[in-house]
């Protein structure tokens, strides 16, 4: 080959790293790409022409033919195998080993991001150099795959604070500690923690295009929604419904005795004082107009609302369940938080609570099955163990019955038997302080103050998902068990290593 095609060939090796180099600094094809890529054909087809007889004598070798006969099945492999994997990226399949299918989508998040009929913005905004942002950015990514392997619909940016200053601005963004924004038709949703469970519930917040009100009824001594600093105020559940997207509002039936059209469920919740005749009749027609009710009763206070409990199918116990507890002078009762273990599995509301989890209630009075209207249906949502008591006075005297107590139902089917009527909800707790500010978010208690909303204004994707815990599998040896293993394989698998090798090195040797 002449001096000047390796000339040739060298110059146009830099103008093609010059146009690399350039490219990945400037992140865009600029005219100076053009100019050295041209430079870069212009040189090569120069050493081409220069010495076009040595490489035709070059190409016609019996050597060059073999070995571009193996350079172009090398080629074709590359070339297989890019295909393979391309297709491998584009469509694939995922199994879940985990006992607990921890790392699959529940069901209801597969549903909700399925029905999307729009671009799913997702953008995680963050700040170099901040301490975690990195392994919180890996561990979204994970999270928002699962959620791209069922639609294509959804698309993940990040964004850095400090790059895109207008961007952050329009989103309120003022840290950069890994903050989240869905946006779904110009409606937004934050979050601040990476799991499942919050990312499907601001999934949920941003596809719903209605806004449901929730109405509490006042003027009863009901338990205050304004009341912030108190354990048994509400405050707590008003924004945390609100953060649903609900509409939270006082209902003065006394003042107007007719629940409003809008009403997507009224809450009950701790009256004190008796409702008037007028207000239950008001409450009756909206059951009757398919309304939805949530009815959480003091024990031994029942108010009035007797009647409806009792058309509802149901009976107040008006006692004090408590818990027995084994202490080391034998069965007491535990003066602290009822606690409710049993589940309807079939339920919607607590089909997602798993074996071994709780929801805790303030000296709750027991929900008896009653005779049920025609038409209407009964069931027993939370029980207690069969390790409970029942006693007429917090006063604890002596001993009550015993057994396993319902403390909170679900009762659905046409009001008072009327055909005519509607279909209505009602889901009726012996306590209310599990909603309150203090117990509100303790153990089960969220979950089961939101799904029966969820459910009650007929939006069963609202139901919580319950986070999955990882389950480990132990592995128990008895002596018996430790002995076949230690003489079966820890003791004679070394040795028959060994004496495998001692064997091999004495036939080589001798060899």
């Amino acid at each position: 080959m002449s001096k000047l095609s390796k000339i040739s060939f060298l110059f146009a090796g830099i103008s093609l790293v010059s146009m690399s180099i350039t490219r990945y600094l400037l992140g865009d094809w600029v005219p100076f790409c053009w100019v050295a890529l041209g430079l870069a054909v212009l040189f090569i087809l120069v050493g081409l022409i220069k010495d076009r007889e040595f490489f035709k004598e070059f190409f016609t070798m019996k050597t060059t033919k073999e070995g571009m006969s193996m350079g172009v099945l090398i080629v074709l492999m590359l070339a297989l195998l890019i295909v393979v994997n391309y297709l491998g990226v584009k469509h694939y399949k995922t199994w879940d080993f985990s006992v607990a299918q921890a790392n699959t989508l529940s069901e209801q998040s597969i549903k909700l991001v399925k029905d999307l009929s729009s671009e799913l913005k997702v953008l995680f905004f963050y700040k170099k150099g901040v301490e975690g942002n990195e392994e919180n950015r890996r561990l979204f990514r994970e999270l928002i795959k699962k959620y791209q392997d069922q639609s294509k619909l959804v698309r993940l940016d990040f964004v850095e604070v400090n790059e895109r200053p207008d961007l952050a601005s329009d989103y309120g963004v003022d840290k950069g500690s890994g903050v989240v924004f869905l946006d779904y038709k110009g409606r937004r949703n934050r979050i601040e923690k990476i799991d499942e469970q919050e990312f499907t519930s601001a999934l949920v917040k941003v596809t719903r295009e209605e806004v449901k009100t929730i109405y509490f009824t006042v003027g009863h001594g009901e338990k205050s929604l304004t009341e912030a600093k108190e354990g048994l105020g509400l405050n707590s559940l008003k924004v945390m419904l609100e953060n649903n997207r609900y509409t939270v509002k006082p209902l003065p039936l006394v003042q107007s005795a007719k629940v409003p059209d809008d009403a997507s469920v009224v809450v009950i919740a701790g009256p004190i004082q008796d409702f008037q005749e007028f207000e239950i009749t008001a409450l009756e027609n909206y059951l009757k107009r398919g309304g939805s009710l949530l009815l959480a009763l003091e024990s031994q206070n029942s108010v009035g609302l007797e009647k409806l409990v009792t058309k509802a199918g149901l009976k107040l116990g008006n006692n004090y369940i408590f818990n027995i507890v084994d202490t080391v002078m034998g069965q007491g009762i535990n003066q602290g938080p009822t606690v409710g273990t049993l589940f309807s599995g079939a339920n919607k509301i607590t089909k997602s609570f798993a074996v071994g989890e709780a929801t805790l209630f303030r000296f709750p009075q027991s929900l008896e099955k009653a005779k049920a209207p025609e038409g209407v249906v009964v069931e027993e949502l939370v029980k207690t163990s069969e390790d409970a008591m029942a006693f007429e006075s917090i006063q604890i005297k002596g001993q009550g019955p015993a057994g396993s107590f319902a403390i909170a139902a679900e009762v659905s089917g046409k009001w008072d038997g009327d055909q005519n009527a509607k279909d209505f909800a009602m889901v009726v707790v012996g306590d209310v302080d599990f909603m309150t500010n203090q117990m509100l978010y303790q153990n089960m208690n969220r979950d089961l103050v939101l799904n029966s909303i969820a459910a009650l204004a007929k939006e069963e994707n609202l139901i919580s998902i319950t986070p999955k815990e990882p389950l480990a599998t132990q592995m128990v040896l008895t002596d018996t068990k430790f002995g076949v293993f230690l003489f079966a394989f820890i003791i004679p698998f070394p040795l028959l290593l060994l004496g495998t090798s001692i064997g091999l090195w004495l036939k080589r040797r001798n060899a």
